[in-house]
């Protein structure tokens, strides 16, 4: 049985949020890849159905890993070779690169922290396509956000905003750009930077096939995020958080 490298590193990229969330869980079967993942603090959600073009592979099997930024993408580095040989044991996985041979063990599965139901269905307030100028304005965001660690998407006098700042700090700089014009009351929602950035690090590359929709739950007042691939095979929740 043979395993795609590079792909298997895009599939953990994809399922750990660019490595943010320290447990995965991916289940093979029927040319598939299937996995439903949740961070610590509840505030990010990933759904994969994609392509199973990671393993040569008749039947199931499913991978359990524990910090897989410490215990298994390094070993995947200092592979030379795009494909390798593996042996799929009960407890382990063991990569052949010529005379090297990688011995990577699974963790429990009560180890590994995935989202039990499916995605919710929400009404979208708003949504934005990830173009040119959503990714320009990203780049200047990039440039000052980690100082504060906050991104906020914001209705103010019918312009929806997004802003990097602390508004719990009176005397905050901060960084805004109008997005767009919209027909809603004022509402501010706040997201953790490093879960957006890392978000969109995952959907970059594939920027045109997805667009960001926002939510907005009157009776808890908080919102959400949902990045979705067209064709639906990735989904990405962020939930906003309480200042």
């Amino acid at each position: 049985m043979q395993i795609n490298v590079l792909n298997f590193k895009e599939v953990l990229k994809k399922a750990t949020l660019n490595n943010i969330i320290d447990s995965v869980q991916l289940n093979f079967g029927d040319g598939r890849i299937k996995t439903k993942m949740i961070n610590e603090s509840s505030d990010a959600i990933i759904f994969l159905d994609v392509e199973n073009n990671v393993l040569t592979l008749n039947g199931e099997t499913t991978f359990n890993f524990r910090e897989p930024a410490q215990n298994l993408i390094p070993f995947l580095n200092i592979i030379d070779d795009d494909m390798v040989d593996v042996d799929i044991e009960r407890s382990k996985i063991i990569l052949k690169n010529g005379s090297q041979k990688s011995n990577i063990h699974f963790a429990s599965p009560a180890a590994v922290r995935t989202f039990g139901s499916e995605p919710r269905e929400m009404t979208y307030f708003i949504t934005l396509p990830i173009d040119d100028t959503f990714l320009d304005i990203l780049k200047k965001i990039k440039k000052i956000g980690n100082k504060f660690g906050k991104i906020y998407f914001s209705v103010e006098d019918e312009k929806f905003v997004v802003e990097t700042t602390d508004k719990t700090n009176q005397f905050s700089n901060g960084l805004k750009f109008e997005l767009t014009s919209i027909e809603k009351d004022n509402l501010s929602m706040y997201f953790d930077y490093k879960n957006f950035i890392n978000l969109m690090e995952v959907i970059n590359g594939n920027a045109p096939e997805f667009q960001l929709n926002f939510a907005w739950v009157e009776s808890q007042e908080k919102g959400a995020l949902v990045a979705k691939r067209a064709d639906g095979s990735e989904t990405y929740f962020l939930m906003s958080r309480e200042e």
